[in-house]
Protein backbone atom coordinates (compact mmCIF):
# COMPACT_ATOMS: atom_id res chain seq x y z
CA UNK A 1 0.00 0.00 0.00
CA UNK A 2 2.90 2.50 1.13
CA UNK A 3 4.48 2.02 -2.58
CA UNK A 4 1.32 2.93 -4.42
CA UNK A 5 0.00 5.78 -2.54
CA UNK A 6 3.82 8.16 -2.67
CA UNK A 7 3.94 8.15 -5.89
CA UNK A 8 0.23 9.43 -6.16
CA UNK A 9 1.13 12.08 -3.00
CA UNK A 10 4.52 12.98 -4.92
CA UNK A 11 2.06 13.27 -8.53
CA UNK A 12 -0.29 15.60 -6.99
CA UNK A 13 2.26 17.73 -4.95
CA UNK A 14 4.01 18.08 -8.65
CA UNK A 15 1.09 18.85 -10.66
CA UNK A 16 -0.11 21.45 -7.44
CA UNK A 17 3.74 23.42 -7.78
CA UNK A 18 2.84 24.07 -10.92
CA UNK A 19 -0.51 25.85 -10.12
CA UNK A 20 0.41 30.00 -10.30
CA UNK A 21 -3.35 31.82 -8.85
CA UNK A 22 -2.19 35.81 -8.37
CA UNK A 23 -4.33 38.00 -6.75
CA UNK A 24 -4.69 41.88 -6.74
CA UNK A 25 -7.08 43.49 -4.23
CA UNK A 26 -5.37 46.55 -3.86
CA UNK A 27 -3.68 49.23 -6.25
CA UNK A 28 -0.74 51.57 -6.03
CA UNK A 29 -0.39 52.99 -9.39
CA UNK A 30 -3.06 54.57 -11.79
CA UNK A 31 -0.94 56.16 -14.08
CA UNK A 32 0.60 53.51 -15.98
CA UNK A 33 3.48 52.31 -13.26
CA UNK A 34 3.07 48.67 -11.97
CA UNK A 35 0.72 47.15 -9.84
CA UNK A 36 2.23 43.86 -8.15
CA UNK A 37 -0.21 41.20 -6.95
CA UNK A 38 -1.18 41.28 -3.57
CA UNK A 39 -1.70 37.70 -2.76
CA UNK A 40 -1.69 34.10 -4.31
CA UNK A 41 -0.07 31.23 -4.81
CA UNK A 42 2.20 32.45 -7.95
CA UNK A 43 5.97 32.17 -8.57
CA UNK A 44 6.05 34.80 -11.00
CA UNK A 45 6.15 38.21 -11.28
CA UNK A 46 2.99 39.47 -13.59
CA UNK A 47 2.32 43.10 -13.16
CA UNK A 48 -0.96 45.12 -14.43
CA UNK A 49 -0.49 48.66 -15.55
CA UNK A 50 -3.60 50.89 -16.95
CA UNK A 51 -2.89 51.80 -20.58
CA UNK A 52 -5.55 53.88 -21.45
CA UNK A 53 -8.11 56.51 -19.56
CA UNK A 54 -7.22 58.37 -16.45
CA UNK A 55 -8.70 56.43 -13.17
CA UNK A 56 -7.75 57.22 -9.56
CA UNK A 57 -6.46 55.24 -6.32
CA UNK A 58 -9.60 55.54 -4.24
CA UNK A 59 -9.65 55.53 -0.61
CA UNK A 60 -10.24 51.73 -0.60
CA UNK A 61 -7.74 51.09 -2.66
CA UNK A 62 -9.26 50.31 -5.91
CA UNK A 63 -9.05 51.91 -9.43
CA UNK A 64 -11.75 54.01 -9.86
CA UNK A 65 -12.97 56.60 -13.22
CA UNK A 66 -15.35 59.37 -12.24
CA UNK A 67 -14.86 60.93 -15.83
CA UNK A 68 -14.52 57.89 -17.97
CA UNK A 69 -13.74 54.40 -18.92
CA UNK A 70 -9.94 52.94 -18.01
CA UNK A 71 -7.97 49.90 -20.00
CA UNK A 72 -5.61 47.57 -18.49
CA UNK A 73 -3.07 45.48 -19.08
CA UNK A 74 -1.97 42.08 -17.06
CA UNK A 75 1.72 41.50 -17.87
CA UNK A 76 4.27 38.78 -17.14
CA UNK A 77 2.18 35.68 -17.14
CA UNK A 78 4.53 33.91 -19.43
CA UNK A 79 3.66 30.04 -20.71
CA UNK A 80 -0.24 30.01 -19.64
CA UNK A 81 -2.40 26.57 -20.38
CA UNK A 82 -5.94 27.62 -20.56
CA UNK A 83 -5.95 30.72 -18.60
CA UNK A 84 -8.75 31.99 -16.12
CA UNK A 85 -9.32 35.01 -14.35
CA UNK A 86 -12.04 36.81 -12.37
CA UNK A 87 -12.85 40.62 -12.34
CA UNK A 88 -14.60 41.79 -9.43
CA UNK A 89 -16.17 45.61 -10.33
CA UNK A 90 -18.24 48.11 -8.86
CA UNK A 91 -20.46 50.99 -10.57
CA UNK A 92 -20.45 50.78 -14.09
CA UNK A 93 -20.20 47.72 -15.89
CA UNK A 94 -16.85 46.42 -17.63
CA UNK A 95 -16.93 45.90 -21.27
CA UNK A 96 -16.96 42.19 -22.02
CA UNK A 97 -15.56 42.88 -25.85
CA UNK A 98 -12.40 44.40 -24.24
CA UNK A 99 -11.74 40.99 -22.80
CA UNK A 100 -8.75 39.00 -24.73
CA UNK A 101 -5.47 37.59 -24.29
CA UNK A 102 -2.87 38.32 -26.70
CA UNK A 103 -0.58 36.32 -28.05
CA UNK A 104 1.88 36.32 -31.16
CA UNK A 105 -0.96 34.80 -33.39
CA UNK A 106 -2.97 37.35 -32.54
CA UNK A 107 -6.29 38.14 -29.69
CA UNK A 108 -7.73 34.91 -27.97
CA UNK A 109 -10.95 36.30 -26.77
CA UNK A 110 -12.67 33.99 -23.39
CA UNK A 111 -16.04 32.72 -22.47
CA UNK A 112 -17.33 34.83 -20.14
CA UNK A 113 -19.78 34.70 -17.97
CA UNK A 114 -21.95 37.87 -15.32
CA UNK A 115 -22.85 37.63 -12.10
CA UNK A 116 -24.48 41.03 -10.94
CA UNK A 117 -25.80 42.45 -8.07
CA UNK A 118 -27.36 45.88 -6.87
CA UNK A 119 -28.29 48.90 -9.00
CA UNK A 120 -26.98 51.66 -9.75
CA UNK A 121 -23.68 53.22 -7.77
CA UNK A 122 -24.00 50.53 -5.48
CA UNK A 123 -23.93 47.80 -8.12
CA UNK A 124 -21.44 44.89 -8.63
CA UNK A 125 -20.28 42.99 -11.31
CA UNK A 126 -18.51 39.57 -11.28
CA UNK A 127 -16.53 38.46 -14.49
CA UNK A 128 -15.34 35.46 -14.73
CA UNK A 129 -13.51 34.67 -18.03
CA UNK A 130 -11.61 31.15 -19.88
CA UNK A 131 -9.64 30.76 -22.47
CA UNK A 132 -9.29 27.19 -24.43
CA UNK A 133 -5.22 28.44 -25.32
CA UNK A 134 -2.27 26.96 -23.99
CA UNK A 135 0.95 29.15 -25.22
CA UNK A 136 2.65 31.88 -24.59
CA UNK A 137 0.98 34.97 -23.39
CA UNK A 138 1.59 38.73 -24.46
CA UNK A 139 -0.77 40.44 -22.35
CA UNK A 140 -4.56 40.23 -20.80
CA UNK A 141 -6.15 43.33 -21.89
CA UNK A 142 -9.68 44.35 -20.00
CA UNK A 143 -11.32 47.43 -19.73
CA UNK A 144 -14.10 49.61 -18.33
CA UNK A 145 -17.46 50.82 -20.49
CA UNK A 146 -18.54 54.10 -18.57
CA UNK A 147 -17.58 56.87 -15.55
CA UNK A 148 -17.66 55.36 -12.19
CA UNK A 149 -16.36 51.89 -12.99
CA UNK A 150 -14.14 50.57 -10.39
CA UNK A 151 -11.91 47.13 -9.88
CA UNK A 152 -12.11 45.79 -6.77
CA UNK A 153 -10.18 43.02 -7.19
CA UNK A 154 -8.41 40.89 -9.86
CA UNK A 155 -7.60 36.79 -10.07
CA UNK A 156 -5.92 34.94 -12.66
CA UNK A 157 -4.91 31.74 -12.71
CA UNK A 158 -2.51 30.47 -15.54
CA UNK A 159 -2.83 26.85 -15.70
CA UNK A 160 -6.52 26.54 -16.10
CA UNK A 161 -7.46 26.78 -12.17
CA UNK A 162 -10.53 27.10 -10.47
CA UNK A 163 -10.24 30.53 -9.12
CA UNK A 164 -11.07 30.53 -5.16
CA UNK A 165 -12.85 32.63 -3.22
CA UNK A 166 -11.01 35.12 -1.24
CA UNK A 167 -11.74 33.18 1.88
CA UNK A 168 -10.81 29.84 0.51
CA UNK A 169 -7.35 31.77 -0.76
CA UNK A 170 -6.67 33.01 2.68
CA UNK A 171 -7.37 29.77 4.59
CA UNK A 172 -5.18 28.12 1.68
CA UNK A 173 -2.33 30.82 3.21
CA UNK A 174 -2.66 29.66 6.90
CA UNK A 175 -2.01 26.26 6.15
CA UNK A 176 1.12 26.91 4.26
CA UNK A 177 1.68 28.84 7.15
CA UNK A 178 0.87 26.26 9.30
CA UNK A 179 3.09 23.76 7.52
CA UNK A 180 6.11 26.17 7.94
CA UNK A 181 5.95 26.50 11.50
CA UNK A 182 5.63 22.78 11.83
CA UNK A 183 9.08 22.22 9.48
Amino acid sequence: MKLFCIPLVAGVLATASFADVYVWESFTDASGGINSPTGGTGAGSPSLVVVGGSPIIAGSGNLYDPAGSFTMHLYGAGFVNNPTMEIAGLGSEFDTSSFYLNTAQGPVFPTVEVTSGGAGFGAFNTYSLSWDYAGPAIFFNFGTSAPHASLDRLTIGTFGETIPAPGALALLGLAGLGRRRRS
